[in-house]
C-alpha cells in the first residue's frame, strides 16, 4: 500500500510550482479581485469626490435611486440588451460564414487567414478613433466615396446601424477562429458517408457541420456575449454615449457617474447591477445548454 505524505511535504516538494504561480495570483488579486470587493463596498455608500465627508453607508439607496428615481438607467439598459442582442447575432453569422470560405482549399488561404485576423489584433481604441473618421460627416472616407455629406453618427437612422457594422468588423475574426478550429476537427469520413447517402451541399452543413459544431458554438456564443455587455471602448471612443444618452450603454454610464459627476457610490451600484445581470444570464443560458435533451 502506497504511504501517504503529510501535506506539509507535499506543500513542500511543489514549492516551486507555487511560486511560478504567485505572480498570476497577485495580479488576480490586486488588479481583478479587489476591485470587484470595493466596488460592492462603495455601492452601498454615498461617496462622491465632490462632496467633502461623503462616502458614508447608505444601505440600498443607491441601488433605489436608479431603479425607481433615476429616469435615464432603463433607457439605459434597453440600449445594452438591443446592443448585445444584435452584435451577437451578427459577429456569430459573420464569423461562420468568414470560417466556411477560410476552411476551403483557396490559393494564398494563409495569408487571407492572416488578413482577416486585423481587425481583431487592431486596439479597440484606435478602431473606434479609426471608424469615427471614417463615418465623420465633413471629412469622412464613406461620404467621400458615396459623394454626400451625411452625418452617420448624427442620425437616428443610422447611429446604431453605424455602430453594428463596426462591433461585426471588430470581433467576427475571434469567432472564425473558434470555428475553424472546430472544422478542423470534423472527420472527413463524416462528409463522405453523407455524400454516398445523397446529401448535398446544404444538407452536409445542417446535419453535418452544425451538429459537429455545436459544443464550439455554444461556448463562443456566451463568449462573445459577456464580451459585447462588459464593452466599453468602442462606443465611448464613437460616441461617448451620446448624443445625450442615446447610445449609453451600462459601462459607460458607470464611467459617466463616476468619472463625469464623481459620484462613485452611484457609479459602482451600477456596475454591481451590470454584473449580477450578466451573471443572470450567463446562468440561465448554461442551464439551457446544459439541460437533457429528450431521448437522450
Amino acid at each position: 500500500m502506497k504511504k501517504l505524505r503529510p501535506a506539509g511535504q507535499t506543500a513542500g516538494r511543489y514549492w516551486f510550482i507555487y511560486l511560478m504561480i504567485l505572480p498570476t495570483a497577485a495580479y488576480l488579486a490586486v488588479f481583478q479581485v479587489y476591485p470587484l470587493i470595493e466596488s460592492v463596498r462603495l455601492s452601498f455608500t454615498n461617496l462622491s469626490l465632490l462632496v467633502p465627508g461623503s462616502g458614508k453607508y447608505v444601505g440600498l439607496q443607491n441601488y433605489i435611486r436608479l431603479l425607481v428615481n433615476d429616469a435615464n438607467f432603463m433607457p439605459i439598459l434597453r440600449n445594452t440588451l438591443w446592443w448585445v442582442v444584435c452584435t451577437t447575432p451578427l459577429q456569430m453569422l459573420l464569423g461562420m460564414a468568414a470560417a466556411l470560405l477560410l476552411h476551403q482549399r483557396l490559393r494564398g488561404r494563409g495569408l487571407w487567414r492572416g488578413l482577416a485576423m486585423a481587425p481583431w489584433v487592431t486596439p479597440m481604441v484606435i478602431t473606434g478613433l479609426m471608424w469615427k473618421w471614417i463615418y465623420d460627416g465633413s471629412y469622412g472616407l464613406l461620404n467621400y466615396y458615396l459623394g454626400t455629406d451625411f452625418v452617420w453618427l448624427g442620425n437616428d437612422a443610422t447611429l446604431w446601424p453605424a455602430l453594428f457594422l463596426v462591433s461585426m468588423w471588430k470581433g467576427f475574426p475571434y469567432v472564425m477562429v473558434m470555428l475553424l478550429a472546430g472544422l478542423q476537427g470534423i472527420p472527413a469520413d463524416l462528409y463522405e458517408a453523407s455524400a454516398i447517402d445523397g446529401c448535398g451541399a446544404l444538407k452536409k452543413f445542417r446535419h453535418v457541420t452544425l451538429p459537429s459544431l455545436a459544443p464550439v458554438l455554444r461556448v463562443t456564443t456566451l463568449l462573445i456575449f459577456i464580451q459585447q455587455w462588459t464593452r466599453f471602448e468602442l462606443i465611448w471612443s464613437l460616441t461617448q454615449g451620446g448624443p445625450g444618452y442615446r447610445t449609453s450603454v451600462l459601462q459607460t454610464y458607470v464611467y459617466t457617474k463616476s468619472f463625469r459627476f464623481y459620484q462613485m457610490g452611484e457609479g459602482s451600484a451600477v456596475a454591481v447591477l451590470s454584473a449580477l445581470m450578466v451573471l443572470a444570464v450567463m446562468a440561465l443560458y448554461l442551464r439551457l445548454m446544459m439541460a437533457p435533451k429528450e431521448g437522450v
